[in-house]
């Protein structure tokens, strides 16, 4: 994925809002964050790996130990090339880690490879059948090649894993629609009144796509209890993501668009949100 830097960043935004302007049309300002960025502390922990991978003194295990803590940095940090070198490098010493098929599979599902992804997803889940963050990854990757019944099996087995998650709801909820809208929002709402508790984060968007609040009441709601840039960005790309979905199914693309771009401005790349919002801005573009 492209690591947008700050000066690119604010560009965009400046541009976005002129041609609304131009245009005659009015937009609020967005809610930002400080974008993620690479930070002192993330490099000296790369550089300390690296040097000691080039150890001659340490044994296999402590040696796959590193390779899988640096791809995990690689890939949060968002150089998916360099993290899925070492995942792949881990192969070498043990074939037959979940952890790493899934990564895998999120790669070749990120430039297309459907086979490559489904193959490494059905591995993962082959080697340990409650991992459950794969089922999410396999159903988007089903939901993008609108196998919708598929994607909704693996969608409601990753809810079942915790129902009491509203972000796990929203992605039952955008599979469904796809197979009949209202019974879908009627389902949503089924779920939604089952939640325990709707003070958790993720809930108020639930509450938005039910049309029990604003998307003004949204965005003040989401700064509720955040305490640190990292969180609010966090919280910024999930909102804009699942608001550039609602908007998409009015047909509002030009709108979507402009939101699935927020979300990535927040640089938060190990979110399957910000990973989607890319796919989803590259499918607008086709159009």
């Amino acid at each position: 994925m492209k690591h947008f830097g700050l000066k690119t960043l604010w560009l965009l935004f400046f541009t976005m809002f002129l041609s609304s302007y131009i245009s005659g049309c009015t937009i609020k300002e967005p809610l930002l964050a400080v974008p993620e960025q690479v930070s002192y502390e993330d490099e000296v922990k790369l550089a300390q790996i690296s040097q000691q991978l080039y150890s001659k003194d340490i044994d296999d295990e402590a040696r796959m130990q590193l390779f899988y803590q640096r791809g995990v940095l690689y890939d949060a940090l968002g150089f998916k090339a360099f993290a899925q070198s070492d995942f792949t490098q881990l192969l070498n010493f043990n074939i037959a880690i979940p952890d790493v098929y899934n990564y895998l599979g999120i790669y070749a599902m990120q430039e297309g490879d459907y086979n490559a992804a489904f193959m490494a997803f059905n591995t993962t889940l082959e080697l340990e059948p409650d991992y459950e963050f794969t089922y999410i990854n396999r159903a988007i990757a089903l939901y993008r090649n609108e196998r919708y019944e598929a994607a909704q099996a693996d969608a409601i087995q990753f809810y079942n894993y915790a129902p009491n998650e509203p972000i796990r709801l929203l992605w039952v909820y955008l599979i469904e629609e796809k197979l009949d809208k209202h019974k879908a929002h009627t389902a949503l709402h089924e779920r939604y009144n089952q939640l325990e508790d709707k003070t958790v984060w993720g809930s108020d968007i639930i509450a938005f796509y039910l049309g029990k609040i604003s998307e003004d009441r949204l965005m003040i709601n989401l700064q509720q209890g955040v305490e640190t840039n990292k969180e609010l960005a966090q919280r910024l790309c999930e909102t804009y993501f699942y608001l550039g979905k609602y908007y998409q199914s009015k047909s509002n693309n030009k709108r979507a668009d402009m939101l699935f771009k927020y979300a990535l401005a927040n640089n938060v790349y190990n979110y399957l949100e910000h990973q989607q919002a890319l796919f989803e801005i590259n499918q607008l573009n086709k159009k």
